[in-house]
């Protein structure tokens, strides 16, 4: 599973994203991403937020908390959406596939052994 390039991630990790909005005259509100598991379609993991900038450009910047028993392997965005005043855009299959390919993380099981200890007085 790991023969490429991916971030990896422990549950309780953050990933940190960006997401930068190029648009004409209009009211952005937030945006947001959902990624799925290669291997399971029905896990996914969404994270959105606010916009905030001036002009005909805005950032979301979102942090993904990794929750627990999200299961080992890869998790690519499938899904990006922009909400409007009026509307929600959304961003998917072809659309998305480019960033899919740039925008995928891998999730690490725990490891099975305890932590060492060390107890002293402060």
């Amino acid at each position: 599973m790991s023969e490429h390039n991916y971030r990896r991630f422990l549950p309780g990790d953050e990933v940190k994203l960006k997401i930068e909005i190029r648009y004409p005259r209009m009211n952005l509100r937030e945006a947001g991403v959902v990624f799925r598991h290669e291997e399971r379609d029905k896990s996914e993991m969404s994270i959105s937020g606010p916009t905030e900038g001036e002009g005909n450009s805005k950032v979301a910047e979102l942090t993904l908390e990794v929750p627990p028993g999200a299961g080992a392997g890869v998790n690519r965005a499938n899904q990006v959406w922009v909400e409007t005043y009026e509307r929600v855009c959304r961003y998917e299959e072809e659309e998305v596939d480019a960033i899919a390919n740039r925008i995928a993380f891998e999730v690490l099981d725990e490891p099975d052994e305890k932590p060492d200890l060390a107890l002293s007085y402060r």
